[in-house]
């Protein structure tokens, strides 16, 4: 009888586990960790696991993050071609973000969206060649494939070899053409937009930037998409679902490819209810931030030694990073000079900068003594560092936001570009952030008195709360992951999520017709009786 009992486990456990593809392009710092997290989970819970990496910046090759010893993981190399243009391009080209605003312009949209598209084509055009991968994917008939929104070739390659289902994974909190095509409702009235207000002091003009910005970045997306799938067309002869590369691009998006996406059985996004802004949402729409938030692991990471001495030398500690694609080595001179005084004006508070050129001699020689910068830091376990570190200065990375969440850690968000103005704002309603602009960097005094205000015990408080709530969330976002991602496996794709409102024109979605003939009634109401 117990060995029945026991059989009956085993035929269960392993009846229950399915075979996951991971497509994860090594494009991003942030977004390689996102959907390695994603890999961890599901092997963790005893599925198997490839991923795929395509080594797009050699900058990232080195950078180990999967832990789980039984995920798979292919690592794609870039040809001849794609290896002489990665060596041979600009190593910083986002620097630019320093001084400019993000794609607020149409010229903007587009230079960005140019400038990914060149990075991601050449990859993908190699993929799409590689007849030989295309075999080894498909002997591995896979339930599932992850692959993240930004690159339409992780997505175009699992409709290409017909993979049964899909979840479109995000590494932000939103990106509105995404989730648009997928019948998502606006969020317009509920999120503000790259450099808009939020709440009361919002008016007109922001509401007016919020659909501004819309606009920009869903021209942004579209072209990446575009330029993607003509480049695959035109060298390859590879057609994605039959789309007609002809039409005209105003109708581009309202075409297959937009169904490529709205076929996933479910989008994830890196959002959390308790942090995010509130907002109409669907079934299909998954939040999971907060997925790979470990406290425990962080606290139990041993800080090195020097790190550990920094942050006993003064009773206040503030640690400042701009992130991974960014870099502070690039910014203006004038605003490092800013920052500088700035640190300067209070000698009494220990600042650790992350500063990627460890041979800048001129910008050492000008760091007072209680400033160190540091190439590298351990930044879950440095945050989370039983509150030593009184203050994150942060570009609002979406990694780093929900970090500082979780740690209970008061931030300054100086956003510099794409979500991160967004992100500032979320975590500033929660009373332990300030959003503080990149333009004024070079002002000193204004950066102390941010810096200085932010000191103080309140808004540690206001933070530790945030933490709080969402340690003790009712329902854990790595279950809901793992839920989901095994639904999918499981019933592969729902007609039933999938809602009709996305069959609708924009007159029709927003009442626009309805309101047309309301008007020529009472028009003509008026002329009748007048």
């Amino acid at each position: 009888m117990r060995l029945l009992f026991l059989y009956s486990v085993f035929f269960f456990y392993y009846s229950e586990a399915f075979n996951f593809l991971v497509i994860s392009p090594i494009y991003s710092y942030s977004h390689v960790k996102f959907m390695s997290n994603i890999a961890d989970k599901l092997a963790d819970h005893g599925h198997e696991v490839v991923v795929f990496q395509q080594q797009i910046l050699e900058s990232l090759r080195d950078k180990k993050v999967i832990k789980n010893p039984s995920v798979k993981i292919i690592n794609y190399e870039a040809g001849d071609a794609g290896k002489e243009f990665y060596k041979t391009r600009p190593k910083s080209t986002v620097s630019k973000y320093w001084t400019t605003n993000q794609a607020t312009t149409p010229w903007a949209a587009d230079q960005f969206a140019e400038t990914m598209s060149k990075d991601l084509e050449h990859m993908c055009l190699q993929i799409f060649k590689d007849k030989n991968l295309h075999n080894q994917l498909k002997k591995e008939k896979f339930d599932v494939v992850i692959a993240e929104p930004f690159d339409p070739c992780g997505l175009y390659l699992a409709d290409y070899l017909q993979i049964p289902s899909t979840i479109v994974a995000m590494a932000s909190s939103r990106i509105e053409p995404i989730q648009w095509a997928v019948g998502q409702p606006s969020g317009l009235n509920f999120i503000p937009g790259p450099g808009s207000a939020y709440g009361k002091s919002s008016g007109i003009w922001d509401r007016v930037n919020n659909i501004w910005m819309f606009i920009m970045r869903t021209r942004m997306f579209r072209t990446v998409y575009w330029n993607l799938l003509d480049t695959l067309r035109e060298q390859t002869g590879v057609v994605i679902r039959d789309i007609d590369v002809s039409l005209d691009f105003s109708k581009f998006y309202k075409s297959k490819v937009q169904e490529i996406v709205a076929d996933s059985a479910y989008l994830f996004f890196n959002s959390n209810p308790y942090l995010d802004f509130p907002f109409p949402s669907l079934t299909k729409c998954v939040p999971i931030g907060g997925f790979s938030m470990d406290i425990s692991s962080w606290k139990s990471e041993k800080l090195p030694d020097d790190l550990h001495k920094l942050l006993d030398e003064r009773y206040k500690t503030v640690y400042i990073s701009f992130g991974s694609m960014i870099r502070s080595s690039d910014m203006p001179d004038s605003y490092k000079s800013g920052i500088i005084e700035m640190m300067k004006s209070m000698p009494n508070v220990n600042f650790i900068w992350k500063y990627e050129d460890g041979n800048d001699q001129e910008f050492k020689k000008k760091l007072p003594e209680n400033v160190h910068p540091k190439k590298w830091l351990p930044q879950p376990a440095l945050v989370s560092a039983d509150h030593r570190l009184s203050l994150f200065i942060t570009h609002g990375g979406l990694g780093s936001v929900m970090e500082v969440a979780y740690a209970g850690i008061p931030a300054i968000v100086v956003p510099l570009f794409f979500d991160q103005p967004m992100n500032g704002e979320m975590l500033k309603r929660h009373g332990g952030a300030e959003v503080y602009s990149k333009f004024d960097l070079g002002n000193s005094q204004k950066l102390a008195d941010v810096v200085q205000e932010m000191l103080k015990p309140e808004y540690a408080i206001n933070a530790l709360r945030l933490s709080n709530l969402l340690q003790k969330q009712p329902i854990d976002p790595v279950n809901r992951l793992i839920k989901h991602a095994e639904f999918a496996a499981e019933f592969k794709k729902f007609q039933e999520l999938d809602p009709y409102s996305r069959q609708l024109n924009f007159a029709q979605y927003f009442f626009i017709d309805i309101f047309v003939i309301i008007f020529i009634m009472f028009a003509t109401v008026l002329m009748f009786f007048k």
